[in-house]
């Protein structure tokens, strides 16, 4: 927000300069810059303040609108100059630059930061659009960028340099080891482009720090209310691949899959269900081998000859190792249906241990 004082020492400069009377009223009437000759009388000051007039003339003085209606002022300027019209309209020029300039600069990080957390009232985000001249209706994509061991503001500075000709996007840290990209679509980009940039960032950060680097992408907002949404996507993304993607780099919203819906189930839920496939068993105790053979096998489609060759064992081996996980946990991984349910429950026993190591 630009100070009063900032607005005052430019009306004395402006004054000086013009050698005309100027002084800055706010539309409750309270002068906030210059100096007040005469007092504005209400009702006129009303009147042009509510009508589509950018300007009236009163006798030898002038009163211009500047800024917007939300949180726009009213500028009057006396004198007996015949310029005095001309040079109120450049100082009008000149005010609403300082007033754009001062939001960029300061209230475009608050705003965003707001419109991330979801502290905003759909009136206050429309309210804030206005004043920094943003499409409210504009579509956006939010990408949260996250390193280990990564320092936000170096990641934010290198962020900077990649979309440096990205004059309407948004680079804002949210936590030490993250940055949030607020990215304005173009009409035709799509997830693919959102996708793409997304690789763009994990490989140049990744590069450039030397450190582990993800993003994250949650669905396209279709105007800025929708932002904070797709922000909680983004970092639930995170979250999820941290569980169950973990070699991924960049994570979409969209392709988390039955990840997503185990992440959201209740821990009593997920308990109930492991009782209920391994019993007494605790599927950490399943060797490696086991494992790489059970997923080898299941990308295989359940191909025996296929698996067999990637894994360079024999079928006999490979079909020794599948009855000896049926005889350890009752699943039979050759019907898709134990298949399918090993899988599950596998991903849910991962959700249980990261619940307990964030418990430590």
């Amino acid at each position: 927000m630009v100070s009063n004082r900032l607005l005052q020492e430019c009306l004395e400069d402006f004054s000086n300069i013009m050698r005309l009377s100027m002084a800055l009223y706010d539309r409750n009437r309270t002068c906030v810059a210059g100096e007040e000759e005469i007092r504005l009388q209400e009702d006129i000051f009303d009147i042009f303040c509510d009508s589509p007039a950018d300007m009236q003339a009163l006798g030898n003085r002038y009163l211009f609108k500047v800024g917007d209606e939300e949180m726009g002022y009213v500028l009057s300027v006396s004198g007996g100059s015949k310029d005095a019209y001309p040079m109120g309209q450049l100082a009008v020029r000149q005010l609403e630059r300082i007033l754009e300039m001062g939001y960029s600069r300061e209230d475009r990080n608050q705003f965003i930061h707001n419109l991330l957390l979801d502290n905003l009232l759909p009136v206050d985000i429309a309210s804030y659009a206005k004043q920094m001249h943003l499409g409210q209706e504009c579509r956006w994509a939010v990408l949260l960028v996250e390193g280990v061991g990564c320092d936000a503001y170096d990641m934010q500075m290198i962020l900077k340099n990649i979309l440096a000709s990205r004059t309407g996007d948004f680079i804002t840290p949210m936590e030490e080891d993250s940055v949030v990209v607020v990215r304005r679509l173009e009409e035709r980009e799509d997830q693919v482009e959102i996708e793409e940039m997304a690789h763009i960032l994990s490989d140049t950060v990744s590069s450039e720090t030397l450190c582990k680097v993800r993003t994250s992408c949650g669905t396209i907002a279709r105007s800025l209310r929708e932002v904070s949404r797709s922000y909680k996507e983004a970092k639930m993304s995170l979250e999820v691949a941290e569980i169950f993607y973990s070699s991924k780099t960049v994570i979409r919203y969209e392709e988390l899959g039955i990840g997503r819906l185990i992440y959201q189930l209740p821990t009593p839920l997920c308990e109930m269900f492991l009782k209920e496939v391994f019993g007494n068993y605790d599927p950490a105790n399943l060797d490696d081998e086991i494992l790489t053979t059970v997923y080898q096998f299941m990308e295989n489609s359940l191909n025996l000859s296929e698996t067999s060759r990637q894994l360079f064992v024999h079928r006999n081996t490979l079909v020794y190792r599948l009855e000896k996980l049926q005889k350890t946990i009752g699943l039979d991984i050759r019907q898709f249906e134990d298949a399918m349910t090993f899988k599950i429950a596998m991903m849910v026993s991962d959700y249980m241990r990261y619940l307990e190591s964030k418990q430590r």
